[in-house]
């Protein structure tokens, strides 16, 4: 006999059924109103995922847990067992199991046993895949892929037909064929001949194109100018259609940090005979202004508190403006920041900015103030900045007292490839920053100075993950005593070597008073584990120093901590000990870490 079967339960389904089996099952209980009973159900001779889906599927076990169940219930779950087990093998392609069910016992106590072999597994015998259309040439790869999927003499598998069936859907449509569909799709099978056949007919339609693109601004007081949007809307006229492009462009102006939400609207039903489909783009406006204030403690920093505004549509251009102040026991800044967009990729800009700071060293302290302009561009996957920065500074480290007026021209490059840009589990995020100065030009020294960081995630188990930092700097100057506090290297603390203290790692002078180096060395490495919920901790050990020669001293520290991932990153309390200071203890160190 050759039968098309009625559609089986996916093995995703089976979830749902469980539930909607119990709540019959209620029902039907309530409705009975006898004493409380038991009902022992066992399945054997099968395991594995077989196994598993026939204990989702089974009614009279998801019934067994009850206690007011009568003999006419448990006889009539007993009765459509049989059947409940051959839907849930269906599924995996065995369509002609031998089952012995009994049931033995009386109310109230009862004993029902499926012995079950699953048969012979169901092989396809004959794929028709056929594509029409004037898309098919476009679905060359997806064909072949199915018919490798699907290819005779596979095993039937329900999931794996259905997942060959959506490759080609899914592919279409991406390809801007949005009217393709399936002209019959049918899986038959000849359980006596333990074969199935499949058929798939598909018509891809024809093709679609992206016709013109509106983005809509609801808020008339805060509009953005048509030629600022534009340079970020990645769609043009007359292209094919693409749903990968049009997401792209929704993520490119959510990135812009100009609006609350983004919903791209492609206007199929407008489409006319030159088969173009406008797309309306509706967004609604971010507040104009944000303000944040903040209380807090870090070990690197002690007690502190900010207070900050971002001021985001200055103009049509799209200029933005952001004021933060940061007070601390260890250091104090007060930062102002002038951004333009410009290109075609979100951070892109022309800023300038202007920066105070006053801070606390091991063995002194540093005033500074100073302005500085820079250009970001996005070359690739590089994020490049160019900057020349103009720094006047006024610092003491021990005996020594420098004022100092630099001109600094500078590029840095960055790059990350996270999995989650908050609380990364796998992936790696490297910066490189070169900078300098030249006593000829406006500048009281002259000095090289390049400094690097790579910082890498590695998931070891569900639960367990790997990090990892390297950092090394580099200076040449011809005289060091004239180059400013925060132009030299320090170690210690809690981005860098803890069980020591914030930047109390060194050379020393003759009073032993750090006084920072030409190099810096640092590197840790960490294991973090997920216990409960958002909690988690880890054991780590660092490692660093910083000299006036290429290969340092580098002090070692261990210890472990408690995590809590927040919205903001994770939360970190560490407890670490410092293994090259005999006299130090076990120091508390508090932060948080962001990605990575």
């Amino acid at each position: 006999a050759t039968y098309l079967p009625p559609r089986p339960l996916p093995i995703a389904e089976h979830c749902g059924m469980r539930l909607v089996s119990r709540l019959l099952g209620m029902i039907l209980l309530c409705a009975s109103g006898v004493a409380a009973s038991a009902l022992d159900v066992r399945v054997e001779g099968i395991n594995g995922e077989l196994r598993e889906n026939i204990e989702l599927r089974l009614g009279i076990a998801l019934a067994a847990t009850r206690k007011d169940l009568n003999q006419g219930l448990v006889e009539a779950l007993h009765d459509d067992a049989s059947d409940d087990i051959r839907a849930a093998l269906q599924p995996f392609g065995h369509y002609r199991p031998e089952i012995q069910a009994t049931l033995e016992g009386a109310q109230p106590d009862w004993r029902a046993r499926y012995q079950v072999s699953a048969g012979p597994r169901t092989a396809i015998r004959e794929l028709d895949l056929q594509v029409d259309g004037p898309g098919s040439g476009d679905l060359k790869d997806e064909q072949q892929r199915i018919r490798q999927r699907l290819a005779p003499g596979t095993p039937l598998l329900h999931t794996q037909y259905e997942d060959a069936k959506a490759l080609l859907a899914s592919a279409a449509y991406a390809k801007g064929y949005l009217d393709a569909r399936y002209r019959q799709s049918e899986l038959r099978i000849h359980p006596l001949d333990d074969a199935a056949d499949v058929q798939l007919y598909f018509d891809t339609g024809p093709r679609y194109y992206f016709g013109e693109v509106r983005v809509e601004q609801l808020d008339s007081n805060s509009r953005l100018s048509d030629d600022v949007l534009s340079r970020y809307v990645g769609i043009a006229a007359g292209d094919a259609y693409d749903p990968q492009v049009l997401l792209d462009t929704q993520f490119a102006l959510g990135d812009l940090g100009y609006f609350e939400t983004i919903e791209p609207l492609p206007q199929h039903d407008l489409a006319g005979a030159d088969h173009q489909v406008p797309i309306l783009i509706k967004t609604t406006p971010l507040p104009p202004r944000r303000y944040d204030f903040g209380v807090g403690y870090g070990t690197d920093t002690g007690a502190r508190v900010s207070a900050g505004a971002e001021f985001r549509r200055l103009n049509a251009a799209g200029h933005k403006l952001k004021l933060d102040t940061r007070l601390s026991e260890i250091k104090n800044t007060a930062r102002g920041e002038y951004r333009i967009p410009l290109g075609a990729r979100p951070g892109e800009q022309i800023a300038l900015a202007g920066e105070l700071t006053q801070e606390q060293f091991d063995a002194g302290d540093s005033l500074r103030y100073g302005i500085e302009l820079s250009l970001s561009r996005m070359p690739g996957k590089w994020k490049r900045r160019l900057y020349v920065a103009y720094l006047h500074e006024e610092s003491q480290l021990g005996d020594s007292r420098q004022t100092s007026d630099l001109l600094t021209p500078g590029v840095s490059f960055n790059r990350s490839q996270l999995d989650d840009p908050i609380f990364a589990r796998r992936g790696w995020t490297l910066f490189a920053d070169l900078h300098g100065a030249d006593r000829s030009a406006l500048s009281s020294t002259s000095f090289v100075q390049v400094r690097a960081q790579l910082r890498g995630a590695y998931p070891v188990t569900e639960r367990l993950r790997l990090l990892g930092r390297y950092e090394a700097g580099a200076s040449v100057v011809a005289d060091f005593d004239e180059l400013p506090a925060s132009q030299r290297f320090f170690a210690g603390g809690d981005q860098s070597v803890r069980g020591y203290r914030y930047q109390s790692l060194g050379p020393q002078d003759e009073d032993g008073n750090v006084i920072g180096g030409r190099f810096l060395t640092a590197a840790s490495l960490e294991l973090e584990m997920s216990v409960y919920g958002n909690w988690g901790a880890a054991a780590f050990f660092d490692i660093g120093g910083a000299a006036d020669d290429p290969t340092p001293e580098l002090s070692r520290g261990i210890g472990a901590g408690l995590r809590y991932r927040a919205p903001v990153g994770s939360i970190q309390v560490d407890l670490a000990h410092p293994l090259d200071d005999p006299d130090g203890g076990v120091r508390l160190h508090l932060g948080v870490r962001v990605g990575l």
